[in-house]
């Protein structure tokens, strides 16, 4: 159902469109990737298009976020004003001059002003393209560059044993998680129970005793044997 102040809403007098009433802004904010400030121990920012939404007369009614696809489609007009004031402008990743010690404030906003964003496009800009700085630095662009390229070779020196010192730690950490997993996996498999080894016991068998006459040598007959043939003929 269409609320009386809706603007589709046909049958209500005088409907306004609610979102033009409010202030909308569309901005750049280098946020900080911590993970490739880590990396390269320094500050490593990204350009993030941010919208501003107020509300007139509520200061506490603020929208301040990450700008998204729906915010562009909701706002076009403000979105396409964005585009038109920051057209040709690098949204580029590294080291933004205003976080260079070697800058003030006032020349990190004129080294924007000429499209040197980063100290990283200060460190590889031609010598063409440096001598756009002049004395803008406090120094000869050349030399200006040179610093730049220290700057950044430092950071890489120093980050590079620190980053690896992590990984090792990262690697001894998993190590240590699969040796407990290991542990506890071999404590909880139970041995399969044996039956008890019964002694068995062997009796020795005496085979029975044989006793067998001694054959008699052939020869003369004893008068035994001739008195037992004579009483066994026929008379």
């Amino acid at each position: 159902m269409a609320l009386a102040s809706d603007v589709n809403n046909t049958q209500f007098v005088g409907a306004v469109d609610g979102d033009k009433a409010l202030i909308v802004h569309f901005y750049v904010r280098p946020v900080q990737n911590n993970y490739a400030s880590s990396v390269a121990n320094r500050p490593v920012f990204e350009d993030v298009i941010y919208v501003k939404i107020n509300v007139p007369g509520l200061k506490e009614m603020e929208v301040d976020t990450p700008a998204r696809s729906d915010h562009q489609a909701r706002f076009p007009v403000q979105y396409q004003h964005f585009v038109n004031r920051t057209q040709g402008d690098a949204r580029e990743i590294g080291t933004p001059v205003a976080e260079w010690p070697v800058l003030t404030r006032s020349q990190a906003e004129e080294f924007r002003a000429l499209k040197f964003f980063t100290v990283e496009s200060i460190a590889n800009a031609s010598d063409l393209n440096i001598n756009a700085l002049g004395m803008i630095g406090g120094m000869s662009p050349y030399a200006l560059r040179e610093r730049a390229r220290a700057f950044l070779q430092a950071a890489k020196d120093e980050a590079l044993p620190q980053h690896q010192a992590e990984e090792l730690a990262k690697r001894d950490a998993q190590i240590a998680l699969l040796q407990e997993q290991m542990a506890q996996l071999a404590a909880s498999v139970k041995p399969a129970p044996t039956a008890p080894i019964q002694a068995t016991v062997v009796q020795a068998v005496t085979p029975p005793v044989v006793t067998v006459a001694p054959a008699r040598k052939r020869g003369r007959p004893s008068k035994a044997d001739i008195a037992a043939r004579q009483g066994a003929s026929p008379g």
